[in-house]
């Protein structure tokens, strides 16, 4: 059935989405050691602003609704602050009972960012380009393809 065949492309890029989510996510940590290092606020106007400035500009080019772009950008940055809040407590707690036993949270949060670029990422990218069997192309060209001659509905 065609819709069955069209799912299941659809199911292998959710699988895409959802995994350079957590990846994206999973840089939070860095994020929130290097604003602690540097007296930086959490919440960065600019660089969020940056952001949307971006998705316009992606919208634009490809057709995609500029509010769903924007909407879910928002929920990602909003979970993304919240989680480096949730770190940089973390950190301040270690640091103000000088505890530093307990630094179990941390070390996860770079190992599964170890996991992702070393081994999911470059296993997603193999997937995308043996799936569309094409070489050296970008995620971007891959969707356009895609979009454009391999679904004929």
């Amino acid at each position: 059935m065609e819709i069955d065949l069209v799912r299941k492309h659809l199911d292998f890029y959710d699988d895409v989405i959802k995994n350079m989510i957590s990846l994206r996510m999973s840089f939070m940590p860095i994020v929130a050691h290097i604003k602690i290092k540097n007296n930086m606020p959490l919440f960065q106007e600019k660089r969020e602003n940056e952001i949307y400035e971006s998705m316009d500009i992606f919208a634009e080019k490809s057709g995609v609704d500029s509010d769903l772009i924007k909407d879910i950008y928002r929920l990602i940055m909003t979970n993304a602050l919240k989680l480096q809040e949730s770190i940089i407590e973390e950190e301040t707690e270690i640091k103000k009972n000088g505890d530093f036993s307990n630094l179990e949270p941390i070390k996860k949060n770079f190992e599964k960012l170890d996991a992702i670029l070393e081994k999911e990422l470059p296993e997603i990218m193999l997937d995308i380009r043996k799936e569309c069997d094409l070489k050296n192309i970008n995620l971007t060209q891959v969707a356009t393809w895609y979009y454009q001659d391999k679904i004929h509905l």
